[in-house]
């Protein structure tokens, strides 16, 4: 990705780190995999263990049987396979798991990952430090990843949507029903589906009431649950009461444009991933912890860029995130921001292998949630921004950044 010079300088910085990130290697060794269920959820027809050399750059999982190396030789070329895991789910097997139902015997030190559709690969290493070191490395990813997009999606309001003559209409806080069409897929791999899309904010009386609840606390209190609405899908337009939707979204923590792996698409793009408790209602319905990708449809002489913020927005204030329905929050040391952990002069990313790995093995984690999970690296990402931007920190990088003497460094600190 080319940072060219007519780019906006809201967007140059995050250009630069959504192409370190694809370029990033997180991982790379030697592990068993086996193709546990295909796309449809059903067993895959090649359910043998195989040794393979793995590399995670980015979220792409770049795989390479290990037996057709040692064949090609050095000289030889093998073609990997590729897994994407920008949208995965985890599942950490230490004790045990069952190999099969002939054979017998049982593996540990397993890793369950479940991919676009119903795909799901088991990873088998041979010591709990390698599965530790992997999980960490692709919860790593995944949560740069997924920050990063957030960062996309503040620094193209702020570049571009001031540029937007109705910007200050978009950015009022929703009071009623927004309703339009666009094309959904209920989680990675499944098909588009056209839906009339109904997002409610919430009562009106409920959030006048909180405002002045909120007057008569302190300032950093903010306790009081927070009321939210609600998004549903439809197949027709024609809404009545007693019209089954298709899918509910009541809860949301995280909302955000999709870079579009190019920047001449950016204008036209609509594409935003939305990540909550998603109720499917079949017979019975369920409810589930999950994702879903939403194309707003384009009106006409308005651009995609547009039509992303007029559903973006609703969004955000029916959930009460990013600090909506007041201000956008713009600091990037605050976690609910989208612009949260935003460097300013060094490479993106605070967290290192390490410091995930201390949270898979923090009593209780094998049961967090995708939230809790992405809550949980925001908490530690702040704990050390803390550290790394301190007034001593910044004042001992400068100075080693001189040469100078450990004991001078000490002597000016102290």
């Amino acid at each position: 990705m080319e940072v060219a010079q007519d780019t906006l300088p809201e967007l140059q910085p995050i250009f630069t780190f959504l192409n370190s990130h694809q370029n990033k290697l997180y991982q790379e060794g030697y592990f068993l995999k086996l193709h546990d269920l295909d796309s449809r959820g059903r067993p895959s027809g090649d359910r043998t263990w195989n040794e393979c050399f793995a590399q995670l750059v980015g979220t792409v999982l770049s795989v390479w049987d290990a037996a057709a190396f040692d064949a090609a030789g050095e000289d030889g070329e093998v073609v990997p396979t590729f897994i994407n895991l920008s949208d995965a789910s985890l599942r950490m097997v230490i004790e045990s798991l069952p190999m099969d139902s002939q054979g017998g015997g049982n593996l540990q030190n397993v890793l369950s990952i479940s991919t676009a559709g119903n795909n799901r690969y088991l990873l088998h290493f041979n010591s709990l430090n390698s599965l530790t070191q992997w999980t960490a490395g692709i919860r790593l990813a995944m949560f740069e990843h997924a920050t990063l997009q957030e960062a996309y999606t503040g620094s193209l309001i702020a570049g571009k949507g001031r540029m937007l003559n109705n910007i200050g209409v978009i950015m009022e806080r929703t009071k009623f029903k927004t309703e339009d069409w666009a094309r959904v897929r209920f989680g990675a791999g499944t098909p588009w589906r056209r839906c009339w899309c109904v997002i409610t904010p919430p009562d009106e009386k409920e959030y006048q009431k909180l405002q002045k609840t909120l007057k008569k606390r302190p300032i950093y209190d903010r306790s009081t649950p927070v009321p939210t609405g609600d998004i549903k899908f439809y197949e027709t337009r024609k809404v009545t009461k007693k019209t089954r939707p298709i899918a509910t979204i009541n809860d949301a923590y995280s909302a955000y444009a999709i870079y579009p792996q190019s920047k001449p698409l950016i204008d036209q793009s609509t594409l935003v991933k939305l990540e909550g408790s998603i109720t499917i209602h079949s017979s019975p319905p369920s409810t589930t912890e999950g994702f879903i990708f939403v194309m707003p449809e384009v009106h006409p002489a308005v651009t995609g860029f547009e039509m992303m913020l007029r559903w973006l927005l609703p969004v955000f204030d029916s959930f009460a995130l990013y600090g909506r329905p007041n201000r956008l929050i713009a600091d990037s040391l605050d976690q609910r921001g989208l612009m949260f952990a935003m460097p300013k002069e060094k490479r993106y990313g605070y967290l290192e292998i390490f410091d995930v790995s201390s949270l898979i093995h923090t009593n209780g984690s094998q049961t967090w949630s995708e939230r809790q999970w992405r809550k949980e690296l925001k908490k530690l990402t702040a704990s050390r921004m803390t550290t790394e931007d301190s007034p001593q920190a910044l004042l001992l990088l400068h100075l080693a950044n001189r040469f100078m003497g450990l004991h001078d460094v000490l002597t000016l600190l102290l």
